[in-house]
């Protein structure tokens, strides 16, 4: 059983101090290096931590303790030590879950040679970051574990409108003078139609360039900027983090993509058929992928392109039409 520990109560830091000796004494003598940081901590340095600490407890018996630092955007590992009569029972995998229940990214350091703690962490997610030549008898890695974007398609919302509007007025502020115009795109911009529940905004300015000069009001605003983010042309802001609520994709008036996501979008206002066909693809794909974003979008990709190319000719026929009119 998990449990929360109170490392400034001088007996649980006792008993945490004891585990950890245990544990990395083990350690030490897997890796041939006896000079391990945790090897010389007091019961004060315990004390004195200024971290989270929980523990697996069985049967009123202490069998491994962990400790962590929160942080606004991440989790720091500080230790995972489990005693070794209670190795090989899942203690450190049932703890690292604890930790991971939090849904923020985790950064941890481990010894290079301590095989077993590396294949916990890999079967876990993680990943190596870098190496790191502490002495020339010692190599650590850095392993973080990220965080997925679940994928969630839910059936419309009226809200959706409300919101995008709600919205556009704060961003008109942030602007100032150099605003254009501001429209709803994406696929909350579609009466009816299932989607990410992500407002999708698009930006017209007059200068691009001075976008960047207020985009710490984007920022105060809960905006991550992310510059032109893969496309020429564009500046790209995201809000909400994991828990994405609004895309903001703003362009100088008059680019060619200005017009490409109005067209996207109107044609399948006035196409529902077409509409339904994708949202029951992007249903298909939420199903398929509940944790994996890029094969979600990915799969997309080829609806995409031929709505795109039906949106293209039913424009152009629009305008012809528009011309003979006159």
């Amino acid at each position: 059983m998990i449990i929360q520990l109170d490392q400034k109560n001088k007996e649980q830091a006792k008993q945490i101090l004891h585990i950890q000796l245990a544990a990395y004494q083990m350690e030490a003598e897997q890796i041939g290096y006896q000079d391990l940081p945790p090897l010389k901590e007091i019961v004060k340095d315990v004390m004195d931590a200024n971290e989270i600490f929980i523990g697996f407890e069985k049967e009123g018996s202490l069998l491994g303790i962990a400790s962590y630092e929160m942080h606004e955007d991440r989790v720091v590992l500080s230790r995972l030590a489990v005693h070794p009569h209670g190795v090989h029972q899942g203690i450190g995998t049932e703890l690292m879950q604890a930790i991971i229940e939090h849904h923020l990214p985790i950064e941890l350091t481990t010894a290079e040679a301590n095989r077993p703690a590396i294949r916990l962490y890999e079967k876990l997610g993680f990943k190596q970051t870098a190496r790191l030549q502490v002495e020339n008898n010692l190599m650590l890695i850095k392993m973080e574990r990220s965080m997925l974007r679940k994928v969630e398609v839910v059936e419309y919302e009226t809200s959706w409108q409300e919101q995008f509007h709600h919205e556009l007025d704060k961003l008109k502020k942030a602007v100032g003078d150099n605003w254009g115009d501001g429209h709803h795109i994406g696929s909350t911009s579609i009466k009816g139609m299932a989607a990410k529940p992500i407002i999708d905004i698009l930006l017209e300015v007059k200068q691009i360039s001075k976008l960047d000069e207020c985009s710490h009001l984007f920022s105060e605003l809960g905006y991550e900027p992310l510059g032109e983010n893969g496309l020429k042309g564009r500046r790209f802001f995201r809000k909400g983090g994991l828990q994405r609520s609004h895309h903001i994709h703003a362009y100088e008036a008059g680019h060619e993509d200005v017009k490409r996501h109005l067209v996207f979008r109107d044609y399948l206002r006035a196409a529902p058929g077409r509409a339904k066909d994708y949202a029951d693809k992007k249903r298909q794909l939420a199903k398929a992928h509940p944790e994996d974003m890029a094969s979600y979008i990915n799969g997309k990709n080829a609806i995409i392109k031929e709505i795109e190319q039906e949106a293209f000719n039913w424009s152009k026929q629009l305008e012809t039409n528009n011309q003979a009119r006159e």
